[in-house]
């Protein structure tokens, strides 16, 4: 079995995911507390909207990690689902992360030809 050796956008997955896991986190925190502030309010809206952009963001994080042939379909869904998220925090690092992921080039080695020819 042949190891892959290819570099990969680590510092994009890592903002990427997290960016999904604050979005998830803060939909359950957001519609919790506007459920209890406000007894006559619905929040399942706000709850089911950041749980799929949540898990759309997080997709996304795993595919631009984990395959280089789809690593710009992934920094896309990471930029569109954290923008539609309406979370601050999670738009911030989707931003970066997507577009680290999007604009990652895999270090080039370079190879010397000692032998003379």
């Amino acid at each position: 079995m042949a190891v892959n050796k290819s570099p990969k956008p680590t510092a994009a997955f890592a903002l990427s995911a997290l960016a999904g896991l604050i979005t998830l986190i803060s939909a359950f925190i957001a519609s919790t507390v506007s459920s209890l502030l406000i007894p006559g309010i619905d929040s399942s809206m706000i709850l089911i909207w950041g749980s799929i952009a949540g898990i759309l963001t997080l997709v996304g994080s795993w595919l631009l990690y984990n395959n280089a042939a789809q690593r710009k379909i992934g920094s896309i869904l990471v930029l569109v689902f954290s923008v539609i998220s309406l979370n601050f925090v999670g738009l911030i690092l989707g931003l970066i992360g997507g577009f680290l992921g999007y604009t990652f080039k895999g270090a080039s080695v370079a190879t010397s030809n000692t032998s003379g020819r």
